[in-house]
């Protein structure tokens, strides 16, 4: 990751991660009126607060003995876990997927992905900013 950046490991990281809940959001809707279709959901925010939580920078650069390419490397192998929703059919065919949920989702995935994007567009400005002065 670039200069051992711990900020943007942890964002790249986000943005995978919403890149593949808005995968298994666009699946569930796809087979929402196929029969037996379980919904898949992905998780990734809670490995990716832990490790940005442990990569989080102490005096001197190191948190608990970690550097910060280690720091990074942490924060950046974090990947999204796809999960099959275990909840209750919601039809008689056999369907969880409900259309509207999974809309108003996308939704949410989409924000929270613009997000991340401007974050990250607005720390790499930050560092351009440092290098070349401007």
């Amino acid at each position: 990751m670039l200069f051992d950046d711990v900020t943007a490991a942890v964002l790249v990281s986000a943005l995978r991660g919403h890149e593949a809940r808005n995968l298994a959001i666009s699946n569930n809707l796809a087979n929402s009126e196929t029969p037996g279709y379980a919904r898949m959901d992905v998780r990734f925010e809670d490995a990716l607060a832990a490790a940005a939580r442990d990569a989080h920078a102490g005096p001197g650069g190191v948190t608990g003995g970690l550097s910060r390419a280690e720091a990074a490397g942490m924060a950046a192998s974090v990947m999204p876990q796809v999960a099959v929703d275990p909840s209750t059919a919601m039809r008689t065919d056999g369907s969880n997927v409900d259309p509207d949920s999974e809309m108003s989702a996308l939704a949410q995935n989409q924000l929270a992905h613009q997000t991340v994007t401007s974050l990250l567009d607005k720390h790499l400005t930050l560092i351009r900013t440092a290098i070349i002065g401007r």
